[in-house]
């Protein structure tokens, strides 16, 4: 089995994102957008319900953490829970049920392979997208670590695929 790696490619996040917009995929396009943007975990999405998000400029993962939810997101979910009762799952299949993890999955597989992208992209890959970006903005391992309950600053780089030794890093002391 092989593992899952961050979209590391804004071309290629880019080019998902109107994949699935051509599509007319605005359930998957949501989905994507909204881990690759919060760091929401996969399991965490699909178990997401209206009453979650209706409302909402920040989504809340666990009792203490809160990411803000931007206003791109914000309209892809009030399209999305259109007609939805507060009680129904934000991602629902014909049933009404909860979306199933593998149809997901394939199908987010099947668009990666009709772009031609890594076969090492899935639904995984969604939430390492997030960290891999947050960290070449901020370079705040420790963020990363504690929103995903990292035991180690090396835990977290190589869960974003990312080989750095952190004490080589340059370090400016302070001048008294």
């Amino acid at each position: 089995m092989t593992t899952s790696l961050p979209i590391k490619d804004i071309k290629e996040i880019k080019a998902i994102e109107k994949l699935l917009t051509r599509k007319k995929q605005t359930s998957q396009l949501l989905m994507f957008l909204l881990s690759i943007n919060t760091g929401i975990g996969f399991t965490e999405l699909l178990n997401l319900k209206v009453k979650d998000v209706k409302d909402k400029t920040c989504l809340l993962l666990g009792k203490q953490k809160s990411i803000p939810l931007s206003r791109k997101i914000t309209k892809l979910i009030n399209q999305e829970i259109k007609n939805k009762k507060s009680s129904d799952y934000l991602f629902k299949n014909s049933k009404g049920n909860k979306c199933d993890r593998g149809l997901v999955f394939y199908t987010f597989k099947d668009n990666c392979e009709e772009l031609g992208l890594s076969e090492n992209y899935s639904p995984a890959s969604w939430r390492k997208t997030f960290a891999y970006h947050h960290y070449l903005k901020y370079k705040d391992l420790s963020y990363i670590g504690w929103l995903f309950n990292h035991n180690s600053i090396s835990q977290t780089l190589k869960y974003i695929d990312v080989t750095e030794n952190i004490n080589l890093r340059y370090r400016k002391g302070v001048v008294l």
